[in-house]
């Protein structure tokens, strides 16, 4: 293979440190065996969760890193890297991720990087068995509802009692 020039080498690192940069969210896989049919399938199921597959050069990526200061991140870089690169929902590209390697065995999951931690592929596992955030936003707010709501039902009843005790005492005052 050609080397590549400083040039172009250093417009790579830069392309890839600035999607580092803007997405929160990376899971690193290997798919050196993978068919490039698949990996298209891939990169589009990704795409329609907001997450984005690039397959980079391991010198790339760890020049890109380092520019990032995440070289804790280099360790899990190997021949043929692919970056899913996450914007929004961690879960989603997570899920899609273990999903694909369960199918094909070929693609490795090695990590990932999440909230300023290095993520190992149990943990990106764990991560891809977590319900979506809507249903647990939705666990959250059921859970903050129902102290609330009790709350309401004992007033309700209090008020009640005290409007039939004031009924009562009304027809008592009245007779």
């Amino acid at each position: 293979m050609e080397k590549l020039s400083r040039k172009v080498k250093g417009a790579m690192v830069d392309e890839v440190a600035g999607l580092i940069k803007k997405n929160p969210y990376l899971f690193f896989v290997n798919f050196e065996k993978v068919k490039a049919s698949k990996t298209e399938k891939l990169r589009k199921i990704l795409k329609k969760s907001s997450s984005e597959l690039k397959v980079v050069k391991r010198s790339i990526l760890k020049l890109a890193l380092k520019k990032q200061k995440l070289e804790p991140l280099c360790d899990i870089a190997e021949k043929s890297t692919g970056i899913t690169f996450s914007k929004d929902d961690p879960t989603k590209a997570s899920k899609i991720l273990y999903d694909f390697a369960k199918i094909d065995q070929n693609m490795l999951i090695r990590g990932g990087y999440m909230d300023g931690q290095v993520l190992t592929s149990e943990n990106v596992k764990e991560l891809a068995m977590l319900p979506p955030r809507e249903v647990m936003l939705a666990r959250v707010m059921g859970g903050m509802k129902a102290p609330i709501q009790g709350l309401a039902n004992v007033l309700r009843g209090s008020i009640q009692k005290f409007v039939m005790v004031l009924d009562a005492v009304s027809k008592k005052k009245s007779n």
